[in-house]
């Protein structure tokens, strides 16, 4: 259980990184195509062979929604993250931050076409230990979360 300190300090990082580079490319900090959109579903997994902990923040127009840790098994591990943003669209970034690492900041609109509504996001520490926020638009009752 992380402690009320350590949550505060995630929230500032994550406020005083807002604007800040967006994951995957590292080059572009612009919003996506579309202007907001509902945020479907976020999950952490980690597919690398060490147990890893993943600090998130996701936040919409400046507002903090969401703070959490997550202790991630090695080779799977993964956990789907609750939050209050599924029936508002948006304009969500995601924070995270790799066991002790630099925090790095995802608009999740990056990418998705002008006409998208809704998006799930994933964040993953992938199988060589490296952090990495994947979206989709892959959305609705029969979407597969795997398949984004």
């Amino acid at each position: 259980m992380p402690t009320r300190r350590r949550v505060l300090a995630v929230a500032a990082a994550a406020t005083a990184t807002a604007g800040c580079t967006a994951l995957g490319d590292g080059e572009n900090d612009e919003t996506g195509d579309a202007d907001s959109v509902r945020l479907e579903d976020l999950s952490v997994q980690n597919n690398h062979d060490e147990d890893h902990q993943i600090q998130l923040a996701v936040e919409a127009d400046g507002d903090v929604l969401h703070l959490g840790t997550y202790e991630l098994d090695a080779d799977g591990g993964s956990e789907t993250v609750d939050g209050e943003w599924s029936d508002d669209t948006d304009s969500y970034r995601v924070h995270a931050r790799l066991d002790d690492g630099a925090i790095q900041t995802a608009d999740v609109t990056e990418g998705v076409g002008e006409g998208t509504d809704c998006v799930r996001v994933l964040v993953r520490v992938d199988g060589t230990g490296d952090l990495a926020v994947w979206n989709g638009a892959n959305c609705g009752d029969d979407a597969d979360p795997e398949n984004l």
